[in-house]
């Protein structure tokens, strides 16, 4: 093989790298990855269900707290109203193109309607996507205020038209 061919491959490589797409190698260790990680929870959950998920509610809430915590950083939020709660949760909407909209009552509580789930292709076949739901969005509220709660009158995993959470302080 030619010095010349060598060094496309490595331009074109430090290029790909640059944009920040993994190598196909990369790729495919990390697509295996997850089919081994979500057979190996699917089987536990139905081994050992009732000890299984806590961790998995536990782990998604942590994740929607690291997560909340940088999109914090970038959104520069400071308060801690019941609308600030939501729009980390606005931005996760955003990145994945999903409409959603901030309706502020008061600073004690607030609503977001999402119209579409950003979590149905999660943990598909392992739990609902309602279980990963309400313990990431609990994860990224109570990052910006712990005393957040919220309550969920509409669903899609349900069948509603929307998904809607109202957070109260």
């Amino acid at each position: 093989m030619s010095s010349r061919t060598t060094d496309r491959r490595d331009r074109f490589a430090r290029s790909w790298k640059l944009l920040g797409i993994p190598s196909k190698s990369k790729w495919k260790g990390s697509l295996l990855n997850n089919r081994i990680l979500s057979r190996a929870m699917s089987r536990l959950m139905d081994r050992f269900q009732s000890q299984t998920l806590p961790i998995l509610e536990d782990t998604c809430y942590e994740m929607g707290k690291e997560d909340c915590k940088q999109l914090q950083d970038t959104l520069n939020v400071k308060d801690t109203s019941a609308s600030s709660c939501l729009e980390p949760m606005e931005m996760i909407c955003l990145l994945n193109s999903i409409d959603s909209e901030i309706i502020s009552k008061n600073k004690n509580i607030a609503s977001m309607k999402i119209n579409a789930c950003p979590f149905s292709d999660v943990l598909v076949g392992v739990v609902p996507s309602i279980v990963v739901c309400k313990n990431y969005f609990r994860g990224t509220i109570q990052t910006i205020n712990k005393n957040a709660t919220f309550i969920q009158p509409e669903m899609k995993c349900n069948e509603d038209e929307v998904c809607e959470f109202v957070v109260n302080i």
